[in-house]
């Protein structure tokens, strides 16, 4: 019994959802007025759940990966010049870069899929020191600071995924899902990669022949790529 319960009530939610596109379309073929223009269809739209409570975190997350695309973007270009000429750092970065832009148009697909538009004057909630918007660092440095980067975003997935999971008002399946699999797993994987370099490259630095060392995790991380 409790099924037929379950299904009638969902099927009385369909209606009432339907319901409202429904009266949207009828009210645009009975008014004269309007049927000369493009009349608005405000309820004929693909949102539903809470995406209209989370859209702007989603839009706040698409921006922080551009910035980071970008920022990744000049650091592998730092390394790419005839000073630096670090062919595993220029290339390692430059994968990055395009890895948190593919995230973004990922993130403007999935928001549009569900009804709802990207807003680029949205900025970030990931907030940066002027500091650390110093790109032009040495090797170790750098991996420092793609690791902290690589956090901050992370805590950001977290923070958007604690929201859609738990959050009464704010609870939608799709994007905890979503943000799940396509953020917090990968960034778990980036992170540890990161942290396992910058550790590595430490303890090679501190040899005595530390110049030969950096040339070497050069090489590895060109290998990698």
């Amino acid at each position: 019994m409790w099924k037929i319960g379950a299904l009638v009530g969902l099927l009385l939610i369909s209606s009432c959802t339907a319901n409202f596109c429904y009266s949207d379309v009828e009210s645009a073929c009975n008014t004269r007025e309007s049927m000369g223009e493009n009349p608005t269809l405000a309820n004929c739209n693909a949102q539903y759940g809470a995406i209209n409570h989370l859209l702007t975190d989603l839009q706040a997350y698409v921006s922080a990966h551009i910035d980071t695309s970008f920022e990744y973007l000049l650091m592998s270009s730092h390394f790419g010049n005839y000073d630096s000429n670090r062919d595993g750092f220029k290339g390692f970065f430059r994968k990055m870069s395009d890895k948190a832009w593919e995230n973004a148009i990922d993130l403007i697909k999935f928001i549009t899929k569900r009804g709802g538009k990207m807003n680029f004057n949205v900025l970030p909630r990931i907030k940066r020191s002027d500091k650390n918007l110093v790109l032009e660092l040495p090797e170790i440095n750098s991996l420092a600071r793609a690791l902290d980067t690589e956090k901050q975003m992370a805590n950001e997935a977290l923070h958007i995924h604690n929201i859609a999971e738990h959050h009464a008002n704010k609870h939608d399946a799709s994007v905890s899902h979503y943000i799940e699999e396509k953020f917090i797993e990968p960034q778990a994987e980036t992170i540890r990669t990161l942290a396992g370099h910058t550790n590595d490259l430490k303890r090679l630095l501190s040899d005595n022949d530390a110049a030969v060392s950096l040339f070497m995790f050069d090489e590895y991380l060109k290998s990698t790529l």
